[in-house]
């Protein structure tokens, strides 16, 4: 396996880990809605002196204006 696959494999674990705690987190009540976290990595490929701004957020919205793809695999059970 090379690095650059092994680096793409392990974001994906990563994110798919943080979709579920946060889906978990919130339908339970111990996390906000409203999460931010940005920051920047330092260089980028397509633009030369360039940086790449990441940024995740979190923030209430109505479901018809997310067009949700997928239906999420955690539900509310009352």
């Amino acid at each position: 396996m090379s690095t650059v696959n092994y680096r793409v494999e392990r974001v994906d674990r990563l994110l798919a880990e943080l979709r579920y705690e946060i889906t978990r987190g919130m339908i339970e009540g111990e996390l906000d809605e409203s999460l931010g976290f940005r920051f920047v990595v330092p260089c980028s490929k397509s633009i030369p002196e360039g940086v790449v701004w990441c940024e995740f957020i979190t923030r209430p919205r109505l479901r018809h204006w997310v067009g949700m793809v997928e239906e999420p695999k955690l539900r509310v059970v009352k």
